[in-house]
């Protein structure tokens, strides 16, 4: 997925020099623009891991929230009076707060450390197509793919590897557009993430997975359409 990404962040980075140099009759149809959102994330974190001689099971879980406001950028083709395809990514990785907890290495009268745990969310970007409604409103349907990067400092030894993981978003939006081709949009939308689990590179019994991921966006946009 990570190869996709790249090919399709070039390829927006390339029309975007292409439109530089080309006519406006050439690109009819095409649209860019920025967006300034607020996002909210929530999800739940589970830790499962077994005792040495692997038959107790321990099961630690917690839920999480998070709020981050970040850009993105975007562009579009509109297919039809109707329906525009698009391609938005994220202009910064959003990290979730550091999550520390203190466990003994050698029972419960030996030495204490700490974990330290986070993730960032990196690449995210999501293709979507806006169905226009009445009153200059739109109905936006889209897929999200998104990297997870896990940053670890775990005293009692260990690592997780990155994963990453796919999802869906609907959104309702209102847009204004003058008549040079500049618009601004207002939109709201709701995000539902696939689940995600890593297993720890040194205990290859102890897992940790994230599930009921889902977001919320508010947005701000402007651009110009051609």
């Amino acid at each position: 997925m990570k190869i996709l990404k790249t090919k399709i962040a070039i390829l927006a980075i390339s029309f975007v020099s292409f439109l530089g140099i080309q006519s406006a009759s050439a690109i009819e149809g095409m649209s860019i623009g920025v967006a300034y959102n607020a996002t909210a994330f929530m999800g739940k974190g589970k830790e499962t891991s077994t005792s040495g001689a692997g038959t107790t099971q321990k099961v630690t879980e917690e839920d999480g929230a998070m709020q981050e406001n970040v850009s993105s950028v975007f562009v579009e083709y509109a297919a039809s009076d109707v329906v525009s395809l698009g391609i938005e990514m994220f202009a910064e990785d959003i990290s979730t707060p550091t999550n520390t907890n203190i466990q003994g290495t050698s029972g419960v009268s030996g030495t204490k450390v700490n974990n330290n745990v986070k993730a960032t969310f990196s690449n995210h970007t999501t293709l979507y197509a806006n169905v226009n409604m009445p009153f200059n409103t739109y109905l936006k349907l889209g897929y999200h793919m998104v990297d997870v990067q896990t940053d670890e400092a775990l005293g009692t030894g260990g690592a997780y590897p990155n994963v990453d993981t796919t999802g869906y978003t609907v959104g309702l939006g209102y847009q204004h557009t003058a008549d040079n081709g500049i618009f601004a949009r207002v939109e709201v939308a709701v995000s539902e993430y696939d689940n995600v689990s890593a297993a720890n590179s040194n205990e290859a019994d102890k897992v940790v997975s994230v599930s009921d991921m889902y977001g919320a966006t508010a947005a701000i946009k402007v651009g110009k359409s051609f």
